[in-house]
C-alpha cells in the first residue's frame, strides 16, 4: 500500500472513532427483544412499554401468531411484546405462547382500526372436525393419510403417565385444535383416566377415541405392558384369545366413558405388529391399524436424553406434510410446552390440525 493510502486510511478510522464517541445518538430504552421492521413500511418504532391514557385492544383467536396480529396493526412484534410484556411476560421470551382468549394491547391510542387480514392462509383458520368414521376408507396399516390436501393430525396415546393429560387437553380445547387420541384401557379406567375420558366425552366436535388395547402388552412378542404389573402373555406370542379380549375389554370401557365406539382404528402397542396380528384384530372389527410418521418421543424425559420442547417442536414443524400422523402421549413431559410452540407454526405453514376420520374424509 503507497503512503497515500496508508495516510488516508488512518484518517478515516480517526473519523469513524470520533464520530462513535462524540456523535452517537441516545440509545432507546432497554427491551429483551431485538427490534424488528415497522410491516406498515416506516422506521422502527421506539418501544413504549406502558402506554399511557386510552390504548387498543384485542383478544386472540385461534390462528392468530403475533406476526399477524402486528400486520393488522401496522406495528411490530417487538412492541407487542413490549406492551404486553408485564400481563403476559412469557411473550417476550417465547412469542409461541400466545394463546387464544389473551386480550392484547395492540396500539397506543383509542380506537385504532385493524387493517384487512390478508396474511393467513385459509387453510391454517379453517374447521377441523372429528367422529365421522368414514366406512369407505379402506381397511390397512397407516402411517400417513393419503390425499389429505393441507390437514394432518395430531395424536396422543394414553398408556402410562398421566400427567399433564388434562392441561394437554384444556390446552386443544383453548386453541380449538381437533385430535384422534388412543387410551388404553387400564389408564382409563383410573381416576385422572375418567376425568380424560370425560373431557373427550364433552367436545366429541374435537376429540375421537382409537383403541390402544387393555393392558399395552407386546401383542407380537410378548411381555412389558403398562402398568408394570399389567397381566400380559409372556412366554412367546400372545394367543389370539388373549389379542382379542385386550381389544373388547378396553373398547368397553372407553365407549363407556366416551360414548364412542372406537372401532375400526387401533393403535398397537409399541408400533409392533405382523400379519397374523392384523388378521386377528381386523377379525373382531380393527380394520384401520394407525402409527405414524413423526415421533416425538416426548415419553423421555430430558434428564434421560428425551428431546426439550423446543426441539419436539422443530422436528414436527420442519418433517410435516399433507396427511402426516404425528405421534405424541398425554403423559409426555414436554407435551404440552411443545404444544404451545409448533400449533401456531403448523397453522402458519397453512395446516389444518384434525382428526384421523378428517384426514380419511378428505375430498
Amino acid at each position: 500500500m503507497s503512503g497515500h493510502l496508508r495516510r488516508s486510511a488512518a484518517m478515516l478510522v480517526s473519523l469513524l472513532v470520533w464520530l462513535a464517541a462524540c456523535g452517537s445518538p441516545t440509545p432507546l430504552a432497554s427491551t429483551t427483544v431485538a427490534p424488528e421492521p415497522n410491516p406498515s413500511g416506516g422506521a422502527t418504532p421506539t418501544f413504549e412499554p406502558s402506554p399511557s391514557g386510552a390504548v387498543t385492544t384485542y383478544v386472540v383467536v385461534v390462528g392468530d401468531t403475533l406476526l399477524s396480529i402486528a400486520r393488522r396493526f401496522a406495528t411490530s412484534v417487538a412492541q407487542l411484546q413490549a406492551w404486553n410484556a408485564e400481563r403476559y411476560p412469557t411473550l417476550t421470551t417465547d412469542p409461541g405462547t400466545l394463546e387464544a382468549g389473551w386480550e392484547l394491547i395492540v396500539a397506543g391510542e383509542a380506537g385504532v382500526t385493524p387493517l384487512p387480514s390478508a396474511t393467513a392462509s385459509p387453510a391454517s383458520t379453517a374447521g377441523c372436525h372429528a367422529g365421522n368414521r368414514p366406512a369407505s376408507a379402506p381397511a390397512g396399516v397407516y402411517r400417513t393419510i393419503p390425499n389429505a390436501g393441507h390437514e394432518m393430525a395430531l395424536t396422543f396415546d394414553m398408556g402410562g403417565r398421566l400427567d399433564p393429560a388434562l392441561e394437554i387437553l384444556d390446552f386443544l380445547v383453548a386453541n380449538h385444535v381437533c385430535a384422534t387420541l388412543f387410551p388404553t384401557g387400564a389408564m382409563s379406567a383410573t381416576a385422572t383416566g375418567q376425568r380424560v375420558l370425560a373431557v373427550i366425552r364433552a367436545h366429541p366436535e374435537l376429540f375421537e377415541v382409537g383403541n390402544h388395547t387393555m393392558h399395552h402388552c407386546d401383542l407380537v412378542h410378548g411381555g412389558l405392558g403398562s402398568p408394570t404389573e399389567a397381566p400380559c402373555e409372556t412366554n412367546g406370542r400372545p394367543s389370539a384369545d388373549f389379542v382379542r379380549h385386550e381389544l373388547t375389554d378396553a373398547a368397553a370401557i372407553l365407549e363407556a366413558g366416551t360414548g364412542q365406539a372406537p372401532m375400526p382404528y387401533w393403535r398397537p402397542p409399541y408400533g409392533t405388529y405382523d400379519q397374523t396380528l392384523l388378521d386377528v384384530a381386523a377379525g373382531i372389527g380393527y380394520g384401520k391399524t394407525l402409527l405414524w410418521d413423526i415421533d416425538t418421543i416426548d415419553w423421555k424425559p430430558i434428564s434421560d436424553g428425551g428431546p426439550t420442547a423446543a426441539q419436539i417442536a422443530d422436528k414436527v414443524v420442519s418433517r410435516a406434510v399433507s396427511g402426516s400422523i404425528v405421534l405424541d402421549h398425554l403423559g409426555g413431559y414436554e407435551t404440552l410446552a411443545a404444544l404451545k410452540l409448533m400449533v401456531p407454526r403448523l397453522r402458519q405453514r397453512g395446516f389444518v390440525l384434525t382428526s384421523i376420520s378428517d384426514l380419511f374424509d378428505s375430498p
